[in-house]
């Protein structure tokens, strides 16, 4: 699916709009759309995906692809 998402850029606007619409068309199953739709960068990736697909998936559904942290974290170790 996310492969399909690469080579067809104008479906990405399905994964924030109605990924069930994806999820349907591609088979799938509920346990994997919990994940796709509320896993975490480990989790995804803990799944199988590759990681490039995994950072292209949560770039496209809005998420962060790695957690924040505040800018004071690098000048505080100065």
């Amino acid at each position: 699916m996310i492969e399909h998402l690469v080579r067809n850029p104008a479906d990405r606007a399905l994964v924030k709009e109605d990924p069930d619409i994806l999820f349907d068309r591609f088979g799938v199953e509920p346990a994997t759309r919990e994940l796709l739709r509320g896993g975490s960068r480990d989790e995804l990736s803990n799944s199988g995906i590759h990681g490039n697909y995994v950072i292209k998936w949560l770039i496209w559904s809005g998420r962060p692809t790695m957690k924040f942290f505040p800018m004071s974290h690098f000048f505080d170790r100065r």
